[in-house]
């Protein structure tokens, strides 16, 4: 039996009042206050294939919108794909279980038709990793990453993926396919690099050796130095590539410290000194010589690189999801990625001391300060090497310097706010980051 179309939109509001706030990617502050579903378009019948789209009001009074493709089945016939999948089942109405359709392989299918319909493929493999989005890889070939906060603004990952795949830059994934509805983007299909291993992993294997062996990170197995430094290589090639199609425009420390500040205001009360904080943003970004601003990649960190076969790539355009669009589209200094590889750094020696739990010394942890620091020379050697992407960043070292530690500094606080809100026994690392960069700035 399949409920009445016309009755599902009133019907599924409560139903996702109570499933939206178990989801990762639901980034609303506060607890839904209302669901509305504004749309509900039938795309199957048997089984029931439903694509949603929702306005949420939070307690906090703002409002956001999502999208959802449920699948609806009988609830006396549950397939074995839902075992165990609490957390992706929606609710019961007129005996069909509705359910987010992304871990169905049958109806992922049929997604992916209409999303690509020039591409086909067999087998749905749903990825299971917790993401601000949600993502299905077919046949090993194709990867589906459907968005699930909507905003009126070009999503920038399939515009900066596209404008810079159609102008031949080596280092993103080919896109397939797009799909929008009245100008906002919903979903993009790209070819899936079977096999390869993003640059996060290749750092957790390094520490492993260097911890395990105690040897200096150049001497340790997996010295992590030449992926650092083709990692800014990399970087630099996609700041020119950037320049290139977005163009190049006057800094604005002034417009970044506005930013800063707003990014401030996020972090729950009481959790940092925020005066502090803002006198030494105020001080840092006094600089001589600020560069230029250009488009980002705006969230740059280890896992945004993928090595497989082909080459080393980046993915992930759409900057950080903390920070409304406009935010993180905004030109602004290329020191502010490089800054973001920098932190990344730091959370990879972190973790690497968290994961060994107890069995921690003040070797260990020196050797894992000591990797941080090579780290950050070989990013750095990498990136000024063989380009002129430097000559967007100031060109004395002491303003460099300032404004990449300015950089740092705000990256670290938006940071709080996010392990605050997802893994609160981690916050530990941004406000250490945040004291030492403080520290620095008081020498």
């Amino acid at each position: 039996m399949v409920p009445l179309v016309d009755d599902l939109a009133t019907q599924l509001a409560p139903l996702l009042g109570d499933f939206l706030p178990r989801q990762r990617w639901f980034a609303n502050e506060g607890a839904p206050e209302r669901v509305t579903v504004t749309s509900v378009d039938v795309h199957r019948r048997e089984p029931l294939l439903v694509w949603v789209m929702i306005e949420v009001l939070s307690t906090l009074g703002d409002t956001a919108s999502y999208q959802m493709v449920l699948g609806g089945r009988p609830l006396d016939a549950q397939p074995d794909f839902l075992r165990g999948k609490e957390r992706v089942t929606i609710g019961v109405l007129d005996d069909v279980m509705f359910y987010d359709a992304l871990v169905d392989p049958e109806m992922a299918l049929s997604i992916l038709d209409f999303v690509a319909p020039n591409e086909h493929a067999e087998v749905a493999r749903p990825l299971v990793v917790e993401q601000s989005n949600s993502s299905v890889v077919y046949d090993e070939r194709l990867i589906l990453k459907l968005f699930r906060r909507l905003h009126p603004e070009p999503n920038p990952d399939v515009e900066v993926n596209r404008v810079l795949g159609d102008r031949g830059f080596p280092h993103v994934v080919p896109q397939r396919a797009e799909l929008q509805r009245d100008g906002v983007d919903l979903a993009v299909v790209r070819d899936y690099l079977l096999g390869s291993t993003d640059s996060w992993q290749l750092a957790q294997t390094s520490l492993r050796d260097l911890l395990n062996s105690r040897l200096a990170p150049e001497e340790a197995g997996g010295d992590f130095g030449p992926e650092a430094a083709r990692l800014g290589e990399v970087i630099a090639e996609l700041h020119l590539a950037m320049a290139d199609a977005f163009g190049v425009f006057p800094a604005q420390p002034e417009a970044w410290l506005e930013d800063m500040r707003l990014q401030l205001t996020r972090t729950p009360d009481g959790v940092l000194d925020r005066e502090r904080i803002e006198v030494a943003l105020i001080g840092l970004l006094k600089v001589a010589d600020p560069g230029v601003a250009i488009r980002l990649h705006g969230d740059m960190h280890l896992g945004q690189f993928l090595q497989a076969d082909a080459g080393l790539f980046v993915i992930d355009f759409e900057g950080e999801p903390g920070r409304p669009v406009p935010e993180r589209v905004r030109p602004s200094s290329p020191l502010r990625d490089v800054a973001g590889m920098v932190r990344s750094f730091h959370y990879a020696a972190q973790a690497a001391l968290v994961e060994r739990g107890r069995d921690i010394d003040p070797e260990l942890a020196e050797l894992a300060g000591e990797w941080e620091s090579r780290a950050v020379e070989a990013l750095w050697s990498g990136y000024s090497r063989g380009t002129d992407a430097t000559s967007l960043c100031p060109a004395d070292e002491s303003d460099r310097r300032a404004l990449l530690q300015a950089f740092e500094l705000d990256k670290a606080v938006y940071e709080v706010s996010y392990e605050l809100a997802h893994r609160p026994s981690w916050v530990s690392i941004p406000t250490s980051a945040i004291e030492r960069i403080l520290g620095r700035v008081a020498a």
